[in-house]
């Protein structure tokens, strides 16, 4: 564990400051299944690992209980949650209707430099055969769009949520994604550049349809890990 620890710290760069680069990789962790729910997370442990005093690590955890990812109590420590499913379910459905916002907001107005990273999105998806990667792929691809949008508001909104998306994915269940999934991407782009509202208005239906196939799988994964053992 200790070295993709490392590995996702030194990716996300050394200019934050102490607590601000452990908080992202304690976060990122957490969503990619690096540290998996029932995990403690030893204040001692992780200033060894890191090379820094205890307090930016408290810092840290922290931010992380007040998010929702880590509960804290006097007894057991710090430990890394599993989402509720309730939880699960409440921020599949505000983050579609938000990336349904979004699309809404451009009618044809993206930026271009993030046109060319929509492009670069599609061109990288048509290459991906692993479900992680595709994962990946998928959420860049709404969040890019919801970037174009420049409503910074919203941005913030959703990158947390897509956050609790990538824990979810991760740690619960993945979703498959459907081998013309980077065409219907592509699609939906040129329908939003001409304001193509009847295929937008399908797409959303579309879509909504594989929102709520892939909430019903986790209600009953959910359900099958509540029932007794034989």
């Amino acid at each position: 564990m200790l070295e993709k620890l490392l590995h996702i710290r030194n990716s996300i760069g050394e200019k934050k400051q102490v607590s601000d680069l452990l908080y992202c990789t304690l976060k990122e962790a957490i969503a990619n299944g690096t540290i998996p729910p029932g995990y403690r997370l030893k204040e001692e442990e992780l200033a060894d690992w890191f090379d820094v005093s205890r307090t930016p690590v408290r810092e840290a955890i922290k931010r992380l209980e007040y998010e929702g990812f880590v509960t804290s109590d006097h007894l057991r420590g710090s430990i890394v949650r599993q989402f509720e499913l309730n939880e699960c379910l409440d921020t599949l459905e505000v983050l579609e209707w938000l990336r349904n916002l979004a699309i809404d907001f451009l009618e044809g107005r993206i930026p271009r430099a993030l046109l060319m990273q929509l492009e670069a999105n599609l061109r990288r998806g048509d290459t991906l055969s692993d479900p992680h990667a595709q994962f990946e792929n998928n959420v860049e691809f709404h969040s890019l769009l919801i970037q174009a949008t420049g409503n910074t508001e919203l941005i913030k909104i959703t990158r947390r949520l897509e956050f609790r998306e990538k824990t979810i994915a991760n740690n619960i269940l993945l979703y498959k994604y459907e081998e013309n999934y980077v065409q219907n991407h592509r699609d939906l782009l040129k329908a939003i550049i001409e304001n193509n509202k009847e295929y937008i208005g399908n797409y959303k239906l579309r879509n909504m349809e594989h929102v709520n196939k892939y909430m019903n799988m986790l209600i009953g994964k959910f359900l099958d890990e509540k029932k007794p053992a034989r």
